[in-house]
């Protein structure tokens, strides 16, 4: 027993050509495999990192606001001012969070405002812009504030006056000087000196509406406020007591979005989930003031699924592309450990001649093998292991199961050949063929289930056994199906060749019949990569699609322009632009209430010209459904279009017979479109005609979206970007290649991409192998026959054709039955994969093929079918009669 590992090492040691290509083979796949789980877990967490930092600053992090002025202490702490009591509240929130959610928060800010009221200097000289101005105490600003100018403010008797500070850019915009006075609400505000956010400033100011950059207010006639904060003495808020009722607390702990791991984005959610379910109760300084909590809000959960969805579905995509390379990798480590046991026959026959026993064999050769392929898998998950690691141990599962192939392999196939007598070329039929036609069934039969189980079931439940098994189950139905007509076609071939004066034309037909074993692998590899290519094609270009289908959605234009308010004039200076050919507007969106029967529910309300939006939209691919009865009066009830999501949630069938209220008035309901608009991002909506707005209360005067339609050759960014310099301001312009753009930088995007376009060229290189590793292991009959046919006269060149009808009609044939398996594949398969994070829309994507990619893709494997066959040709037709002699000699046949 001692002796049989240094034995199998120096078996393995006899064909180092051979064995050192299987420890290659096995260690490039087992690096593959194992590293796989690892980059598919960065991209997880990437995309959710970059879903998270895609909010704005607001929604990033948890933020609270409540009304009342919070209980004080009678003590001034450093840090903290007065304002203890409530800061540790919050603390002691944060603190009893869960991991690793508690992790991922920063240390609590609060302050606390008095709500902006007019300021006014009635002795300057120069115009004071209208404006409001808030009175912030804030705890933290000496520590993320720079002094600019002057000093920072002193507690004083609000009674006589109020110092306060300002951002250099807030006083800019008020024109206001240090250390000049102005009226604010029956007191004076003394601007004692300017600050600047610090250089390490982390977030914190976009909390302090109207800090950095004022808020801007337009009333019913168009005038433009501006509302900012200015900054007390941290405890001067404690002085102002008398106006509790206007002041407010408000709280917000900081995100690290750098450590948020994809692997716990779920939990991470739920954990925000349950954060701002519970209110944090912060004691009032006004006992009798209702104290409602501090309510902590976020926009982080729906983020972290945005970007778990987008990670769910790569995940899926992957695992299920993973089917084609791991089915081709298995038939290849076979075939190059098949070769290797052939050389191991003559061994194994003398060993047994010496009264070995059949134990002692398996035992001896599955030693030889175990070495080989555990070799090579330690070999590949080493390297996996330094980068980019291990996911899980679980992974090891690959490198696992490629070793032990060349254990079971090697003594099967070395004691198979060892023991035969037959002439598998001759046309002895095999005992096996019976229970190869019962396996071939039981494939097909199953494939069959499979897909009705797919079929039935319902549509976007992600990936399962069921859904794993399938692509690889459709690509060997394909590879058996071609191998039963294969024959048929052989045989066609041979009967012609009877009648032709080549000997090749009637020889390399009939021996290919013959020879069955020898093109099931490379058939069932062609069939299974071929289709795994063609779903990859597919599920990109369903995806690409889906992308600019619903950029094209959100824009609702080629251009759109955005702004916080856009007057009458502004307007038509877009209008007149070179290359705009028409222009609509969105001129009023507030929320109301909608119900039918009583059950109301909060709901937009677009004000949308319907004729203007309809010549935007004409010859786009994606139009909002607008009828004509949406500008008629509104005598029978306000005509307006419905949002699916609206009627959904309503709980309404039939939108034509319910009666529907919106903020309190009849409508009636002349269409429904899909919930995904141009408009934003609520599902929930009413669309109403400018003419019919004032029925439903909407005044707007000015308009925050302008979409444009272009005139033929109009270049969408020069224009967009000449929009908003006739706006000026805030304003900001999208198109759709741009927001596809953004879609298409996704990091699960580019990965998925590359995982398909790397599967795809893996399994047309393990498809090459797996021909060559064919042709050579029909080497000792192909040999005997061209030794025969040379001795006969035969000339040398037409060994090739007679080498290349051993696997070329098969593979070509295999073509097509791959081509239907990826088709099928992709119709069967892309329909369960939710892919709307991958597109950004409402809605999953319609499924298309690809087109001439799909075409180019079969191109490409034809191509390297062809490469294969013509290598393994010019390999396998050198051998000379006296080595065939030889060869049998040894083999005793």
């Amino acid at each position: 027993m001692m002796g049989r590992t240094p034995l199998a090492m120096r078996g393995a040691s006899t064909t180092p050509a051979l064995s050192l290509f299987l420890v290659v083979v096995i260690a490039v796949l087992s690096y593959l495999g194992v590293a796989a789980p690892a980059v598919l877990a960065d991209g997880r967490t990437a995309t959710v990192q970059r879903a998270v930092d895609s909010l704005p600053e607001l929604a990033r992090w948890p933020s609270a606001t409540a009304p009342g002025l919070p209980a004080f202490t009678a003590v001034s702490e450093p840090g903290v001012g007065v304002w203890g009591r409530t800061l540790a509240a919050v603390q002691a929130k944060r603190a009893e969070q869960p991991e690793p959610l508690r992790s991922l928060l920063g240390e609590p800010r609060v302050t606390v405002t008095v709500d902006p009221s007019p300021s006014a200097d009635p002795g300057s000289a120069s115009v004071v812009p209208r404006n409001k101005v808030g009175l912030v105490s804030d705890p933290g600003l000496l520590g993320r504030a720079d002094l600019v100018e002057g000093r920072f403010p002193e507690i004083t008797d609000p009674a006589d006056g109020i110092e306060i500070v300002l951002t250099q850019a807030i006083a800019e915009q008020l024109r206001w000087e240090t250390g000049t006075v102005r009226q604010w609400d029956g007191t004076t505000l003394t601007l004692t000196g300017l600050v600047a956010p610090s250089a390490d400033d982390d977030g914190d100011w976009a909390f302090i509406s109207g800090s950095v950059e004022p808020l801007i207010e337009v009333d019913a006639d168009g005038n433009r406020t501006l509302v900012t904060a200015a900054f007390m003495h941290v405890d001067e808020a404690a002085a102002l007591t008398a106006r509790s009722g206007d002041v407010k607390t408000s709280a917000w702990m900081p995100f690290d979005s750098a450590a948020l791991d994809g692997a716990s984005a779920a939990t991470t959610a739920a954990q925000l989930r349950l954060l701002t379910a519970s209110p944090v109760e912060v004691p009032l300084h006004d006992t009798t003031f209702f104290n409602r909590g501090l309510a902590f809000g976020s926009s982080l959960p729906q983020a972290i699924d945005t970007g778990t969805l987008r990670g769910d579905a790569m995940t899926d995509v992957v695992a299920v592309a993973s089917g084609g390379p791991i089915a081709a990798a298995l038939v290849v480590v076979a075939l190059v450990s098949r070769l290797i046991a052939v050389r191991r026959t003559v061994a194994a026959r003398v060993l047994r001649a010496r009264g070995a026993s059949r134990a002692r064999l398996i035992a001896l050769l599955s030693g030889e093998g175990a070495a080989l392929g555990l070799l090579g898998a330690l070999i590949g998950a080493g390297i996996a292991a330094v980068q980019p690691g291990w996911a899980a141990p679980w992974v090891l599962l690959v490198p696992i199961l490629l070793a032990v192939v060349p254990a079971f392999v090697l003594p099967s196939g070395a004691l198979t050949d060892a023991e035969g007598r037959g002439r598998g070329d001759l046309g002895e039929r095999s005992r096996s063929g019976a229970g190869r036609a019962a396996l071939e069934l039981v494939i097909l039969a199953v494939t069959v289930v499979f897909v009705v189980l797919v079929v039935t079931r319902s549509r976007a439940g992600g990936v399962d056994p069921l859904l794993l098994s399938l692509p690889v189950l459709l690509g060997a139905s394909g590879g058996i199906l071609a191998l039963r007509v294969l024959p048929v076609l052989l045989r066609l071939a041979e009967n012609r060749g009877r009648r032709r004066p080549s000997l090749t034309a009637l020889l390399g037909p009939a021996r290919a019949r013959r020879e069955p074993v020898v093109r099931i692998a490379p058939v069932l590899a062609a069939a299974v990569g071929l289709g795994v290519a063609v779903f990859s094609v597919a599920f990109v270009a369903t995806v690409s699609s889906g992308v600019d289908r619903s950029a094209m959605i959100n824009v609702g234009a080629d251009v759109r322009v955005d702004a916080a308010y856009i007057d009458g004039a502004g307007a038509d200076r877009v209008a007149a632009l070179d290359g705009v050919a028409a222009m609509a507007s969105l001129r009023g969106d507030s929320t109301v209430d909608v119900s039918v029967g009583g059950k109301p529910v909060r709901a937009h309300v677009y004000t949308v010209d319907r004729d203007e939006m309809v010549t935007v939209q004409r010859g786009s691919a994606t139009p909002l459904p607008l009828a004509d009865a949406l500008t008629e009066d509104a005598d029978e009830g306000v005509p307006v279009v419905v949002s699916e999501g609206l009627l959904a949630r309503l709980g309404v069938n039939d939108p034509g017979e319910a009666e529907l209220e919106v903020a309190g008035t009849q409508v009636r309901v002349v269409g429904t479109a899909p919930s995904q608009v141009p408009f934003g991002t609520a599902e929930q909506w009413v669309i109403v005609d400018p003419a019919n707005a004032a029925a439903l209360g909407e005044r707007g005067t000015g308009a925050s979206q302008l979409y444009l339609a272009l005139a033929p050759g109009a270049d969408p960014d020069a224009v967009g970007g000449a929009a908003v310099a006739a706006l000026g301001g805030d304003a900001a312009f999208e198109t759709p290649a741009s927001v596809a753009a953004g879609y298409a930088q996704d990091p699960v995007f580019a990965i998925v991409q590359g995982a398909l376009v790397a599967a795809s060229l893996l399994v047309a290189l393990l498809l090459a192998v797996a021909v060559v590793a064919t042709l050579v292991l029909g080497a000792p009959a192909r040999a005997r026959t061209l030794a025969i046919l040379r001795t006969l006269g035969h000339p040398r060149r037409a060994a090739g054709r007679l080498v290349a009808w051993e696997v070329a009609p098969a593979l070509l044939l295999a073509l097509p039955f791959g081509l239907a398996a990826g088709i099928a594949m992709a119709w069967l398969v892309i329909p369960q994969l939710d892919l709307r994070g991958f597109v950004g829309g409402s809605g999953q994507p319609p499924i298309d093929l690809g087109g001439a990619w799909s075409l180019l893709v079969v191109a490409g494997f034809a191509l390297s079918v062809f490469g294969a066959v013509v290598a393994a040709t010019a390999l396998a037709s050198r051998a000379g009669a006296a080595d065939v002699i030889r060869a049998d000699d040894e083999g005793g046949q």
